[in-house]
Parts: C-alpha cells; structure tokens; sequence
C-alpha cells in the first residue's frame, strides 16, 4: 500500500494528475514513513522513535517539529541519527531508551545493538 500511495501522482495510476495531484495520498505517504518506518510516537509528553529501515533501503531522513525543536531523523542501515537542529534542548527516546538532546546536537544509535550503544555530539 505504501508503493501505491507515494507512487500514485507520479506514475499517474488514475490519468488524472493533470487535474491536480492528491493530497491525501502526500499525507498517506508522509505518514507511512514517519509513523511507520520511523516508528515515532508521542508518549507522556516524550517523542519515541522506534525506526526500522527497509531491506532494499539504503536510508531515508525526515524533519520533524517537536517542543520547539527541529529534529531531522536519519534511518540508516547500521544506524539512527536524531540531530537537533535548533537551540531548544528536548528529550527523546530511540528503541526504548532516553537520550537528552541539547541544541544544535546529535545522538547516533546503532540499530540492533543489544547494549544500545550511542553517540551523543
């Protein structure tokens, strides 16, 4: 479903995008990556990120506001980066643990490290 939804302006699916793209299927396609691929979700006040990074992907990236933060998440193959793009310190959590993000930072998480091991810049 995600392939049909980022792909259906683009190759046209229903001859119709010279009437005007759809922009539900943007939102659809903004959150499939975000929410799914990200894995982000807001509990008790903390942004969570819960990434996994497709087989055939070598890595995707997207912004996100939180708190008055600018976050820009990178989803690599052997890692998650969370860079605060912004002054604003924010906490955040990435596979379960909590990391204090301060601004113009980053936190660099191994994927499937059993010790969760991080770098935090």
């Amino acid at each position: 479903m995600y392939l049909r939804t980022s792909r259906l302006d683009l190759d046209n699916y229903n001859n119709d995008t010279e009437d005007g793209c759809h922009i539900t299927s943007m939102a659809g396609t903004w959150m499939s990556v975000v929410h799914g691929f990200g894995g982000l979700r807001v509990k008790d006040g903390v942004l969570h990120l819960n990434p996994f990074n497709p087989g055939h992907w070598s890595s995707f990236s997207f912004k996100v506001m939180f708190r008055g933060a600018r976050l820009q998440v990178t989803v690599g193959e052997q890692d998650v980066t969370v860079t605060n793009e912004t002054e604003t310190p924010v906490s955040i959590s990435v596979y379960g643990r909590s990391y204090p993000l301060s601004g113009l930072s980053h936190v660099q998480v191994s994927i499937g490290s059993p010790s969760g091991s991080a770098i935090v810049g």
